[in-house]
């Protein structure tokens, strides 16, 4: 099969259609919970245009979280290390569109995200990938990561007011992480797909079930969390677990379960170290969270619930399940807690 007949055979009308849709239903979800915030009627334009430049940030991860679109991706810079190393600068365009919002674009804001979507993508080309592989993965995913964690994107995306436009960095951090480390790096795709199966759905709802057996009486007994059901109509809660998942789950679970966990269990050979590891990583990537960061409370939950996570990923092999038990920790925390 030639890779003009790989391609064509990806691109198919149905799965044009099926990505096109899910994108449509992410932004109505993204839509439906900012009008439900109380956004001002001045404030339409500026989420119309945001809407839109979300729709286009989503539209690789149909491809990139597929291990027919990851092939087609690699055939097409294959042996090309500068074409390999610009292409993620197309996420730029839907950066374009919310720039245009009046009085958001700043000239360091547009420097911040040119750095931050340059620089790892040259060393996603220029670092070894033999027995030093390890160091240039670590630091191509570290170069992505931390700029996130430690909010060094501010400038680049700062409205709506008070949330930073976090909204688009989740989807634009996610495709280039995916696309370097999956199609530039080489790294193993294999449980990085959109797949999931009845049994998935089980593993993952047991696992959100362990976790808020354990979880929840340490919440309540340290004061981190505080019992009181929010109102909000069933269309809204689909709508924000919709969003959790695409935005909360769906990230960070590619990021600390599909990258630094499987990264620790094939340098260990050991299941259970990469995920005790992984899992006190993440936990402690949850201390600055929270009105009162650092706060230890949120670090030793995040950990029980990476514990979760990651055994719901080595039980299943696909990321969706641990993405999905994510969703619904963070769904009935939002829903019936204070914290």
């Amino acid at each position: 099969m030639t890779p003009s007949s790989a391609s064509s055979g990806f691109l198919s009308p149905r799965r044009v259609a099926r990505a096109v849709l899910a994108v449509a239903l992410a932004v109505g979800a993204v839509y439906l919970v900012s009008r439900r915030a109380g956004m001002e009627p001045r404030e339409i334009v500026g989420l119309v245009l945001s809407l839109f430049a979300l729709g286009l940030l989503l539209l690789p991860l149909p491809v990139l979280l597929s291990g027919r679109g990851v092939k087609s991706l690699k055939v097409w810079v294959d042996g090309r290390p500068l074409r390999a190393a610009a292409l993620p600068a197309v996420l730029l365009a839907p950066c374009l569109v919310y720039w245009s919002i009046p009085g958001v674009a700043t000239l360091a804001g547009i420097l911040r995200l040119v750095l931050y979507i340059g620089v790892p993508s040259v060393l996603a080309v220029v670092l070894p990938r033999g027995r030093l592989r390890l160091v240039g993965d670590t630091l191509v995913v570290l170069c992505i990561w931390l700029p996130v964690e430690l909010r060094l994107l501010v400038a680049s995306f700062p409205w709506p007011h008070g949330s930073t436009g976090s909204f688009l960095m989740s989807p634009l951090g996610l495709d280039l992480l995916l696309y370097l480390m999956l199609v530039t790096r080489g790294f193993d795709s294999a449980g990085l797909t959109l797949r999931v199966e009845a049994s998935d759905l089980a593993s993952a709802t047991g696992s959100f079930a362990a976790f808020a057996a354990v979880g929840v009486p340490i919440g309540l007994r340290t004061g981190f969390l505080i019992f009181g059901v929010h109102d909000g109509a069933p269309l809204f809660g689909l709508a924000a677990g919709l969003v959790i998942l695409i935005f909360t789950g769906l990230p960070e679970e590619v990021l600390f379960r599909g990258f630094i966990q499987t990264t620790l269990v094939r340098c260990t050979g050991r299941p259970l170290v990469g995920l005790v590891v992984a899992s006190l990583v993440f936990g402690a990537a949850h201390l600055d969270n929270g009105p009162r960061a650092p706060d230890w409370r949120y670090g030793v939950l995040a950990t029980l619930a990476g514990l979760a996570y990651g055994w719901v990923y080595l039980r299943t092999r696909r990321i969706l399940a641990p993405a999905i038990a994510h969703t619904l920790v963070d769904v009935t925390w939002s829903l019936f807690f204070k914290g």
